[in-house]
């Protein structure tokens, strides 16, 4: 008897199938699962939300701290950004981004990052307990190795992404070498800010607050997806946003006050740049809000972030983040969660970050198609 044997294009399709059981329900995850076990599937879709929502906020920041730097280049060296003639560049001020703990987490991260927030790999350092582990990255040209001081002491953007239990030693080695413009962001779960505060030594702390609503469990989520799959789905990606409007849509959603710390995270590391109070403001306005110079109206003006008047280099004071996380809203914090129109410019950059990743990713097919 004769055997069929496939072809190379038949090989290719079930090598390329996401899942050989999809018809096969017997052979699936869940086929062997008890009734009880079976409604423990939500937190499946949860932690995938989580993950998502963390990887999409934290590059979200990194990618506008990265303009920041640009737009400063620019406001610094003025006759370069005019000389067409000579094709001279700006030089590019890279943000130097560290991360502690690389892990499921760290790693996705660090994939985040280089994908879609203009991070190149030698701008990026990793400390892992198990750096022969990070081949994938090393290969890219990430410094990966195990000293969390030197990454710490040497970076603008520190994630620190170990388990609660390891924190105590991370900062044991860190704590007082953290320069005082770095922005630490914290994605260690179940650890308060203010301890965070003790243990690190610095009050320029983000740490995003994830929250869910029981009834909300089974609201779709395709956590099939890989991370950049589900950050580069819109409507998936909106949802990550901590301006989201419709809370009850989410499986996952982020405190809109966290929306309120990331502006002033933003402010912080402008001040930290030695940006006056008036170059802050239009940074924030175009940057976050997209507003172009001709807009009247700026979104965000100097009295609603401090009253506190100017310093002689007319500089925005530093301000404490940790105790804006544990205090009231503020009016700047108000203002962009309860003005309809500001929360839907704060959203559409927020995603434009992806939406332009995708842009270019579409004009490069574009390009390979037709052969170039």
């Amino acid at each position: 008897m004769a055997v069929a044997i496939p072809t190379v294009k038949a090989a290719e399709s079930i090598e390329n199938d996401s899942d050989i059981t999809n018809n096969l329900p017997t052979l699936q995850f869940e086929s062997a699962l008890t009734d009880e076990e079976k409604d423990l599937l939500v937190l499946r879709a949860r932690s995938h939300a989580i993950t998502v929502s963390a990887c999409a906020q934290a590059t979200y920041l990194a990618a506008v701290f990265n303009e920041i730097r640009q737009i400063r280049a620019e406001l610094r060296h003025p006759k370069l950004k005019k000389s067409k003639l000579l094709q001279e560049a700006t030089p590019r001020d890279p943000l130097l981004v560290g991360i502690i703990g690389c892990g499921k987490l760290g790693s996705q991260l660090a994939n985040c990052l280089l994908t879609y927030a203009d991070v190149r790999p030698e701008e990026l350092k990793i400390s892992s307990r198990r750096p022969e582990t990070l081949g994938d990255l090393q290969d890219r040209g990430v410094r990966c190795f195990h000293d969390n001081a030197r990454v710490a002491s040497s970076v603008h953007l520190l994630f620190v992404c170990v388990l609660p239990s390891q924190l105590q030693t991370v900062g044991d080695e860190i704590k007082g070498l953290i320069p005082s413009q770095c922005v630490v962001y914290s994605l260690v779960n179940a650890v308060p800010i203010s301890r965070l505060k003790h243990l690190l030594g610095t009050t320029n702390i983000l740490k995003p607050q994830f929250k869910w609503d029981l009834e909300n469990g089974n609201l779709p989520w395709d956590y099939t997806l890989d991370i950049n799959g589900a950050i580069e789905t819109m409507s998936m990606m909106k949802k990550t946003c901590p301006l989201y409007q419709n809370k009850a849509d989410a499986i996952v959603y982020t405190e809109e006050k966290y929306a309120e710390l990331l502006l002033y995270t933003i402010i912080n590391f402008c001040t930290s740049l030695r940006l006056c109070r008036p170059e802050v403001l239009d940074i924030l306005n175009a940057v976050v809000f997209g507003q172009t110079n001709g807009e009247d109206t700026p979104v965000v003006r100097e009295k609603e972030i401090t009253k506190k008047p100017a310093d002689a280099d007319n500089l925005f004071p530093r301000f404490d983040l940790t105790a804006l996380a544990e205090g009231k809203l503020t009016t700047l914090g108000k203002k962009i969660i309860r003005d309809e129109a500001v929360r839907a410019s704060f959203i559409k950059k927020y995603c434009g970050v992806i939406e332009q990743y995708l842009q270019w990713k579409r004009y490069h097919e574009n390009l390979k198609t037709r052969g170039f």
